[in-house]
């Protein structure tokens, strides 16, 4: 117990009364513990008594982003269920981009459900379903230059041309990244 104090910077009774539960443990000092015993930080909690929910929550991996920015469907019987937070709904979109000449290669984009509230979501990062596109596109949503008529940055690649002045059925926000 002495050494833990020492190696964590703190009084050796501080840290005998927090393992006897008998004062708090600070997320700082929870760490602290994770690093010195190199355990999870979860393990430390749970094991001070914290309730720790092993059930995060998981999204289908159920598409692929190309070098143009155009989602494409990953068909399998048993697709592969990725961790994401929780303001991910089950039903989101789970793409990763499989585009080896970019930056981006091998990142997971998670997207909420789709929406045809289109003016809402001008200037963020989204899915974006586009009318008469054979299928939706990861970019960022900007407004065009006629009424009802949209632009869209690529996420990844450089296709402009091809995302500018378009009609739009519906959006879907990106929540979340997760790089390699």
């Amino acid at each position: 117990m002495r050494r833990l104090a020492k190696l964590m910077k703190l009084d050796p009774s501080a840290v005998s009364l927090m393992l006897r539960g008998r004062r708090m443990m600070t997320a700082h000092e929870a760490n602290k513990i994770s690093g010195v015993l190199t355990i999870p930080v979860t393990e430390v909690l749970r094991q001070a008594g914290v309730s720790i929910d092993d059930n995060m929550r998981q999204v289908a991996l159920k598409a692929m982003i190309d070098q143009h920015s155009r989602l494409a469907p990953i068909v399998t019987k048993n697709p592969r269920r990725l961790s994401a937070p929780d303001n991910v709904p089950t039903n989101g979109i789970a793409a990763q981009v499989r585009a080896p000449k970019s930056v981006f290669d091998g990142w997971v984009i998670f997207a909420g459900a789709f929406d045809n509230r289109v003016i809402a979501l001008i200037d963020r990062l989204c899915v974006i379903e586009i009318s008469g596109n054979t299928g939706p596109v990861c970019g960022t949503l900007l407004r065009g230059y006629e009424t009802d008529r949209f632009n869209v940055v690529p996420f990844v690649g450089n296709s402009l041309s091809d995302f500018e002045g378009v009609a739009v059925k519906a959006v879907a926000p990106v929540l979340w990244i997760r790089p390699v």
